[in-house]
């Protein structure tokens, strides 16, 4: 929810808005300045920005190389370093150093692939003439200076590829990856099938095409993930610049598990001149809409998500079109900061991009917005480049006049965007586990939705009660795609919980905040008494341990250890467990927690031991580790060591 001065403010920065656009001398609110870009024009295909050296600026991607329907001349990957900190509007090429690598590139698609921090990129090559390239950011030994190691990764294949984009598609925690296929003929022929892969969580990746089971379709375009049908987990959708049986695009639902189920007939008709659609939330009813480049000829125009209205049957409905331009990308932007997303249309003919204006689900062209600039755009991307506040466009040139060529960046003179993220849906935990991690997802709404990316970064501050006081935690989200959030919640009190309560910060590029109201949920209980560990270690690990009867508050603990061949166990007390290989064996209870060591003799080849556990109900839950030694000359290092047991007192 948003804080509670946001109804003030948005009627302020409404007032100011309009204020703005009824001022002659800012009627053009996107200005562009020549030159900003550097290096030779070549024709761009795609753009993509990132902060790749963690700077605190966003940098930018380009995908070059020549070719409409056929391969022509291979260009350089190209990174383009943001250096805010000397000025604003300095930027620098530095392709050859940090990237390197030639190739028919379509599109270019950041994420942090691997989880350690720094943001990797994927450059989807056309014409079957380059594997995908995944380029590896070093990180911290060299910020935003990156490996190609998309071979060794699991992308072993040509594809003719127009785009990909990562999502976690199978709620597991890491990003998966769908890349275009448009077969032997990238405009036309029979086409082909999109490709799957998963993520092992360390950016490693494997194609699972019987769990994505799509169709063969003609001139794949465009990869989007979206949560179409509010079950929390995301769908694929795919346009397509062809007609093809079967609905001319894709629209693929997950079963949570990633799996999928061909729906593309539930989405109407739309012209085959289809290059690009956007997902987002254009009505504000909390389901996830369209707007499609040449949803009608050469006519934009959006198309309505019923779901929601439905009772939750999914159906959709084309709007009214807009335009006549032969155009090629959509991007969707809150440019008036009324709180709707409005999309920009970027122009393949020769005129100025366009500025399409949302009012409630209602759409208008609107004039003078972009300066005038007549040029070929094939992208387009939303970034504040300046870190002012408010959104820029960047624009990538080609195919057609290549003296216009020059990718561009449209500065914002506009309002800044004071606008916190509206959390659209918040998924509630139900039946949670007692030790965790306790995952719950959550859907936003901002301002920018571009190829998923909303600039939107997400937090869970949390508490564990147990019977001797709380323990505190926080988690950083991972960005799914498509607006939608994963929080992991880890165990903080080592399985004592009884109960768990929560919040959800989001916050966008420009530090608007939102935090939701606080969750609590009861867990089951701590699950008391006696749990083995570490049982078949081998090497020095040749005695057992086990517990003996419930140790409940004001019982007592006792265990036994058993295959001794020396009079004397030396049974270890710790708070946690431990992993350690040493001594020939493995040492089972953290050194750096023991409590203490008991000394217990044997009778025979068992040892027993019994402590009174005192009556104070602060001990339910609390766990304890146990592990036993003794001296045996038959052992490497004349030490044999027990499995660990796990205590976990009952109140």
């Amino acid at each position: 929810m948003r804080r509670s001065n946001y109804s003030a403010l948005r009627a302020l920065t409404t007032v100011s808005a309009l204020a703005a656009f009824a001022s002659p001398g800012l009627a053009q609110q996107f200005q562009w300045t020549a030159g900003t870009i550097p290096g030779t024009p070549r024709w761009t295909e795609g753009v993509e920005a990132a902060d790749v050296d963690n700077d605190g600026d966003l940098d930018l991607f380009f995908a070059d190389g020549d070719g409409f329907s056929s391969a022509s001349t291979q260009r350089l990957n190209r990174l383009v370093i943001n250096q805010l900190e000397i000025a604003a509007g300095q930027f620098n090429d530095q392709s050859n150093m940090r990237l390197g690598g030639t190739s028919n590139a379509k599109m270019a698609v950041a994420a942090d692939v691997d989880a350690d921090g720094w943001v990797d990129c994927l450059f989807a090559n056309a014409f079957n003439t380059d594997l995908p390239f995944l380029y590896i950011n070093r990180g911290a030994a060299q910020p935003g200076f990156y490996d190609e190691e998309g071979s060794t990764r699991g992308l072993t294949t040509a594809y003719s590829s127009a785009s990909a984009n990562f999502g976690d598609l199978d709620n597991d925690g890491d990003l998966d990856l769908i890349i275009c296929d448009s077969g032997n003929s990238f405009l036309g022929g029979a086409g082909d099938r999109p490709h799957l892969f998963f993520n092992d969580g360390a950016g490693n990746f494997t194609e699972n095409a019987a769990a994505l089971n799509a169709p063969i379709k003609a001139a794949h375009m465009d990869v989007q993930f979206v949560d179409i049908d509010n079950d929390w987990d995301l769908d694929f959708f795919g346009p397509n610049r062809a007609s093809n049986s079967g609905g001319n695009h894709y629209l693929m639902l997950n079963d949570g598990a990633g799996n999928f189920t061909n729906a593309s007939s539930l989405l109407p008709n739309t012209s085959s001149n289809v290059y690009e659609a956007e997902v987002g939330d254009l009505d504000g009813d909390t389901d996830m809409d369209m707007f499609f480049v040449s949803l009608g000829s050469f006519s934009e125009g959006a198309v309505r998500n019923n779901f929601v209205e439905n009772g939750g049957t999914l159906s959709f409905t084309a709007g009214g079109t807009l335009g006549t331009g032969d155009d090629n990308e959509i991007s969707l932007l809150d440019y008036d900061m009324d709180g709707d997303l409005d999309a920009i249309v970027a122009a393949l003919g020769q005129s100025s991009e366009k500025m399409v204006r949302n009012n409630s689900g209602n759409f208008a062209l609107v004039n003078g917005v972009f300066e005038n600039i007549s040029d070929s755009t094939l992208d387009a991307e939303v970034a504040d480049l300046d870190n002012d506040g408010a959104y820029d466009v960047i624009t990538g040139q080609g195919e057609s006049s290549s003296g216009t060529w020059e990718n561009k960046v449209y500065y914002n003179g506009g309002p800044v965007d004071s606008l916190a993220p509206i959390v659209a849906r918040e998924e509630a935990l139900v039946a949670p586990t007692q030790s965790g991690p306790w995952v719950v997802r959550a859907q936003i709404r901002d301002q920018v939705m571009e190829d998923g990316e909303t600039y939107v970064s997400a937090v869970a501050n949390y508490s564990v009660d147990t019977a001797s006081g709380s323990i505190g935690g926080s988690v950083a989200a991972l960005d799914m795609s498509g607006g939608m959030f994963r929080f992991a919640m880890s165990d903080t009190s080592g399985g004592a919980g009884t109960q768990l309560c929560y919040s959800l910060t989001f916050t966008d590029y420009a530090g608007n905040q939102t935090t939701t109201s606080q969750v609590c949920v009861a867990l089951p209980g701590p699950v008391c008494g006696y749990t083995n560990y570490g049982v078949g270690a081998g090497g020095a690990n040749v005695l057992g341990l086990a517990g003996v009867g419930t140790p409940a508050v004001g019982g007592s603990a006792s265990l036994d250890t058993t295959g001794m061949v020396s009079g004397t166990a030396f049974l270890s007390l710790a708070i946690f467990d431990a992993s350690l290989p040493i001594l020939g064996g493995t040492v089972l209870v953290d050194p750096g927690t023991q409590v203490t060591t008991f000394f217990v003799g044997a009778v025979g080849s068992t040892a027993s031991f019994s402590t009174p556990l005192p009556n104070d109900p602060v001990l339910g839950g609390v766990a304890l580790h146990f592990q036993s030694f003794e001296v045996d000359a038959a052992q490497s290092a004349g030490i044999a060591m027990s499995n660990g047991v796990k205590m976990t007192i009952c109140p």
